[in-house]
């Protein structure tokens, strides 16, 4: 008896191509791909807190790409919560 199920997904023609050409590529099979992708992707989330996810599909104007590079180039100081926090030290 099989444990393997299917499941149904409507995806952009973009994404499909793209998995056509990395499957083939690579010699995978798409439905490893898809579950792997899945799999770590459910983990992820459940790891990381929201604020860490970016939309893979976000499209910045120039205004707000301008404002991503100067924060690039010029982070804020370290608050004592953030240097608290890579010294592994929890309040």
């Amino acid at each position: 008896m099989s444990t393997a199920t299917q499941v149904s997904a409507t995806i952009s023609m973009e994404t499909r191509e793209k998995l056509d050409r990395f499957t083939e590529e690579l010699g995978l099979k798409k439905n490893f791909v898809v579950e792997q992708a899945l799999l770590l992707y459910m983990d992820t989330r459940r790891t990381l807190p929201d604020e860490a996810f970016i939309p893979s599909r976000v499209v910045l104007d120039g205004a707000e790409f301008d404002a991503l590079v100067r924060s690039i180039e010029s982070p804020p100081a370290p608050t004592d919560a953030l240097r608290e926090l890579m010294r592994g030290q929890r309040r």
